[in-house]
């Protein structure tokens, strides 16, 4: 740690390199923070299954907690100075049955503002929000259950901006809501059973992707008429493999995995798609190395992944800007969080509740915020876990560096007591005789 602060003074690194190497070491250290930190209240959800977390990116303060039983609240992560510095409190509470009659599968915020969000669930509807008066504004009737949902929001010009939200359902096909029109837009047929997991492009807002109980994973373009773009092979692994049927798309033997298809996630540039199925498999694709269907790039994450619930799965990537090496968050359903390297799958990793022998799984996870290396996850049992990153379980920079100098300072003083102890034993008499005699 020294050394490093010694090259940021010299100018060797620069601010930015620093915050990343000191960010990417403490990937290594995660822990679960525990009462002596801030935490979570016990059981703040009644053992209800935390099926959704959204924390709003503006302020990074708000964040929604969306519960099996129905009921919702909402927290504020940066309290006044005056409130209890040790638990995170509830600011407002819907309660359960009084807005959804079953389950809240997810919750999304309105990506731009915090007065609205919006909410999902197995009672086959789909609510916005307002927030500040936390009433309805609209509700969507699909008529089946919504397993995921992801907001496409996207100023094109000064006239015109584009709110769609795509929804994950029973159905076999991808519904788009227009947030401007009120209704259902436009449908993607094509899988085959239930929808269970998509995501919009972080960069194109008309591109989306999608995985399904069938074992695709499919690209859609909602501007084309024809709107699959190309369908993912787990056996197209370089352009050798390519055939005439460049896109996949009238191949009937195309599977992205061996089971149904629970995440699709994109990275921060758009050009890397992440995927997890019931097969216990997380498969990265090449989304822009050649005019192919994107490339299986065989990244081996390893035999813990277990991954068989047939409900969408919170995989997560860490931001691209403050590490070096980007790191995938990956919650096992045995209770563990797997924390790899996204490039090549090595574990750094394996966080596992310490008050919990049988731990039960994470159902959903968000970031707290820049730099922080601090996540709160959302466990079937009704609990919100905190997991931060720190240096020896959780002593921070500071810490170590004044560590660093007591030490050091410790030794010096042990050898400044060695060397007065030698000077009073060389002022025994028995030993100036002992050198004359010689």
């Amino acid at each position: 740690m020294q050394s490093l602060l010694l090259e940021r003074k010299c100018g060797r690194i620069s601010n930015h390199e620093f915050v990343q190497t000191v960010t990417e070491s403490l990937y290594s250290s995660l822990r679960q923070v525990e009462d002596e930190d801030k935490t979570f209240p016990t059981n703040c959800h009644g053992g209800a299954a935390v099926n959704s977390l959204a924390l709003e990116t503006i302020d990074h303060r708000y964040m929604f907690s969306g519960c099996a039983d129905s009921s919702l609240k909402l927290w504020d992560l940066k309290p006044d100075e005056d409130e209890d510095p040790d638990e995170y409190k509830t600011i407002a509470q819907i309660p359960r049955k009084s807005a959804h009659q079953f389950g809240v599968s997810a919750v999304k915020w309105w990506p731009f503002d915090t007065g609205l969000f919006t909410t999902a669930s197995f009672d086959h509807t789909v609510k916005i929000w307002d927030t500040n008066n936390l009433e309805v504004a609209h509700t969507f009737d699909l008529t089946s259950r919504v397993y995921s949902i992801a907001i496409s929001a996207s100023q094109q010009n000064e006239h015109s901006a584009q709110a769609t939200i795509a929804v994950a359902s029973d159905q076999p096909f991808i519904r788009l809501l227009d947030l401007r029109a009120g209704s259902s837009a436009h449908t993607l047929p094509g899988h085959k059973g239930k929808t269970l997991a998509v995501d919009w492009h972080p960069n194109r807002p008309y591109l989306l992707a999608s995985g399904g109980y069938d074992g695709e994973a499919k690209v859609w373009d909602i501007r084309r008429s024809d709107s699959c773009l190309c369908r993912l092979d787990s056996t197209k692994t370089n352009e050798r493999d390519l055939q005439t049927d460049w896109l996949n798309l009238k191949s009937e033997a195309v599977k992205a995995h061996a089971g149904p298809v629970n995440a699709v996630l994109w990275d921060e540039m758009g050009t890397t798609l992440y995927t997890a199925g019931n097969d216990d498999k997380v498969r990265v694709w090449d989304m822009i190395a050649t005019r192919a269907p994107p490339l299986n790039k065989l990244v081996n994450y390893g035999p813990l992944t277990r991954n068989k619930y047939l409900q969408s799965l919170p995989l997560m990537l860490s931001p691209q800007n403050e590490t070096e090496i980007q790191h995938l968050l990956f919650p096992s359903d045995n209770g563990d969080i797997l924390v790899f390297r996204a490039a090549d799958g090595k574990l750094v990793s394996r966080l596992q509740r310490g008050s919990h022998a049988n731990a039960t799984r994470t159902a959903s996870m968000v970031y707290a915020g820049p730099f922080s290396v601090k996540y709160f996850c959302g466990t079937m049992d009704g609990e919100i876990i905190v997991w931060e990153g720190g240096n020896r379980a959780g002593r921070t920079i500071e810490d170590d560096s004044e560590d660093e100098y007591t030490q050091l300072e410790a030794k010096l003083f042990k050898n400044d007591n060695q060397k007065a102890e030698k000077e009073k034993l060389y002022d025994d008499p028995y030993f100036k005789r002992h050198d004359q005699d010689n």
